[in-house]
């Protein structure tokens, strides 16, 4: 391919160059929190649009989000960074302009789009209609290029309020959103029809393009496919995706995008806010935080955070950063300080009880969110206890998830089970599992990772493991080392938890006492074999501690060859002694702690030593965002039409304290009845196989 110089091309348009020597200094650290004291900004606008223009590859999905939070930034702070619109014009015209001109002179114009393409091929690359090569983040960004569409269009409508496009520049942009929206590249029947990452993250900047440009091609049927998209959203009442990272914010963002450029912020106002309130329940202000299929690590160094709080998030995923502009655009739009609350945590991490934090901190506040200490809106913590959450709240009323908690203040313990049985393309059927356990400013126990327990044919994807990943109660063949579960081979005498799992709604319930405790339980049918019943109680105290009480009644296909037990995934520890052990508990410290938190935290885990009981660790393999652990598993033999019960108890602690230590204050009990018993020093808990639960003290 010939390369053609952009300097030739900016000349021939009649465009300011830098020089090929430009001090590196100008092109440092785009986007800045702010260009208002920048002296040189004719250099700095034309180093950045000649280096970016001179790039064979960028980002159309993921890397025009930085741009859009920066026009984000220059609007809310009322237009007045001059210099920041420059910085924007620099790179739409480098990005979108230059580079569909530097396609045309390769003779390559017409394959350039600004969207999405439903053109079939990979990851890679797509077939254009005459058997061209449509290369990614090239030509457009292939399937998902359409996720940094609405970024794009917003960019360009602020360019154009401001006066920075010349006439023919804008001729030039309606050429490419009319090519881009052709039948060349879209055939809106085809791609998800339904509401998932792919069309919400994509539709934003369709539905921007035909409001602006509204004699656009397929105007009409891009309309319909919103239209689409939409009603499947409204229809169910939700989005059909679990877990929240990576792929939340991208829909949420694509909600917010389609309900700005069609009129549905305010008249789907009662929709939108029950997604958010959904989402709103998956945070609490422990400043740190689990979540189903998708580990979550905040930073270990805060300082990047502080520096640019509106491009680096609290936390270490992908979209953290964005997830941040999600909760920032509701708060704005809604002037809601709960969904400020929610923008703070994954910002910033939140603040510790007390409230006080460093000049750092405030000073990072103060930078991300100026449009609202302006307005005198401060963050409110919402009021959350117990309760079975529900997807698709408005209309189908699915129990989902169980939150434990008392409140969701800084310090406060919280824990959550997933519930729903259902699967989809990204999280295979993790019911049942604690997915979360944090209290002090510490995460004790939280997911499986990212793949872990997602199948491709009968091969497990992304190096996790299979069953035996979740934080619940295993059922293993006799002829297998428990905890390894052979399930991923679909082994015909080890029955499948994929899709077999039947979620029992009527028997999920959570509870709050008096005193601040929480108590929930739920049920599955066909759990690990046919007739046979798994029931989950579970007690957190307001002092932290976490009782679980498992009643598993064995279905007559397992007969006398299983054994079954419960497993707990705690943070791993060079040099801990793997294997069988004599002892019934486990020790280990903390997966993370919150900036705040400086003690360091651990945790003790005390199962009931039942007889025949065998305990031990193994280390196992995980997925790729999950953070190294250890498997402690507690098992014994199981038999058919039998009632078999486990009870493990979780207390948290601090390092300095030996686990050894902690559980010599520990003492459980269970009965035939199906009385279950715990007492952590002066506290002891009660539970019985009719739901019934207390709390007491000395």
């Amino acid at each position: 391919m010939n390369r053609f110089p952009i300097w030739l091309l900016l000349c021939a348009l009649g465009l300011p160059l830098a020089k090929p020597s430009a001090d590196k200094a100008l092109l440092a650290g785009h986007p800045r929190h702010d260009y208002l004291n920048v002296q040189n900004i004719d250099e700095m606008e034309a180093a950045l649009r000649r280096l970016l223009g001179e790039s064979e590859r960028y980002s159309f999905s993921r890397g025009w989000w930085k741009w859009d939070r920066l026009r984000a930034r220059y609007v809310d702070g009322g237009r007045k960074d001059e210099n920041a619109i420059r910085i924007l014009r620099a790179v739409f015209r480098a990005l979108i302009l230059d580079w569909h001109a530097r396609c045309e002179q390769r003779g390559e114009g017409d394959l350039f789009y600004i969207f999405f393409t439903t053109n079939s091929g990979n990851k890679v690359s797509r077939q254009a209609a005459d058997g061209r090569t449509l290369k990614r983040d090239h030509h457009g960004g292939g399937y998902h290029g359409g996720w940094g569409g609405a970024s794009r269009m917003r960019i360009y409508e602020e360019l154009v309020r401001q006066n920075m496009l010349t006439e023919a520049e804008q001729a030039r942009m309606k050429k490419i959103v009319h090519q881009s929206l052709s039948p060349t590249f879209l055939n809106f029947k085809s791609g998800s029809q339904h509401a998932d990452n792919h069309s919400f993250g994509n539709g934003g900047g369709v539905a921007l393009g035909i409001k602006l440009f509204p004699d656009a091609p397929q105007a009409r049927e891009a309309r319909a496919w919103l239209d689409r998209i939409w009603n499947h959203l409204a229809d169910f009442g939700d989005w059909t995706e679990w877990n929240y990272y990576p792929y939340g914010p991208i829909f949420l963002h694509g909600l917010v995008d389609i309900a700005e450029a069609t009129g549905r912020l305010e008249s789907e106002k009662e929709l939108i806010d029950a997604l958010g309130r959904r989402c709103l329940q998956f945070a609490h202000g422990g400043g740190v935080r689990g979540g189903p299929n998708c580990g979550i690590r905040q930073r270990n160094d805060f300082s990047g955070v502080y520096a640019d709080p509106w491009n680096v998030g609290y936390y270490d995923v992908e979209t953290s950063s964005r997830d941040v502009h999600f909760w920032y655009r509701m708060a704005q739009h809604y002037k809601n300080p709960e969904y400020l609350w929610a923008a703070e945590q994954v910002s910033l991490g939140g603040r510790p009880p007390g409230g006080n934090v460093p000049p750092q901190y405030q000073a990072a506040y103060n930078k991300r969110f100026a449009w609202f200490m302006k307005r005198g809106i401060e963050p409110s913590v919402p009021m959350m206890q117990a309760k079975v959450g529900l997807l698709s709240e408005l209309k189908k009323k699915i129990k989902e998830r169980i939150y434990l908690n008392n409140g969701v203040e800084a310090g406060k313990p919280f824990a959550a089970f997933f519930l729903y049985d259902k699967k989809d393309s990204h999280l295979d059927n993790v019911s049942g599992f604690l997915y979360e356990y944090s209290f002090n400013g510490a995460k004790f126990l939280h997911s499986s990772g990212k793949y872990n327990n997602v199948y491709s044919g009968t091969d497990i994807r992304g190096g996790g493991s299979g069953n035996e990943s979740l934080d619940a109660l295993l059922v293993v063949h006799k002829r297998h080392q428990f905890p390894v579960h052979p399930d991923r081979k679909g082994d015909e005498r080890d029955y499948r938890r994929m899709y077999m799992a039947k979620h029992l709604p009527d028997l999920a319930r959570a509870e709050n006492n008096d005193t601040g405790d929480a108590y929930g339980q739920f049920s599955f049918a066909d759990y690990f074999g046919p007739e046979s019943r798994w029931t989950r109680k579970a007690v957190l105290t307001t002092e932290g501690y976490l009782v679980v009480a498992d009643e598993y009644r064995v279905g007559q296909t397992l007969g006398q060859a299983y054994h079954a037990g419960p497993v707990w995934h705690l943070a791993r520890e060079e040099g801990r002694k793997l294997g069988r052990q004599d002892e019934n508990w486990f020790g280990a410290p903390a997966f993370a702690q919150a900036w705040w938190q400086n003690e360091k935290q651990g945790v003790a885990v005390v199962v009931h030593d039942h007889r025949d009981m065998v305990f031990g660790t193994i280390n196992q393999s995980r997925s790729q965002d999950l953070d190294p652990n250890t498997t402690a598993y507690a098992y014994r033999p199981i038999a058919a039409g039998q009632t078999e019960r486990f009870l493990s108890v979780l207390v948290p602690h601090e390092l300095k304290t030996p686990a050894g230590a902690v559980v010599r204050g520990v003492k459980t009990a269970v009965n035939k009845k199906g009385r279950y018993t715990a007492t952590v020093g002066d506290v002891t808990v009660v539970l019985n196989h009719k739901g019934n639960w207390s709390v007491s003290r000395k």
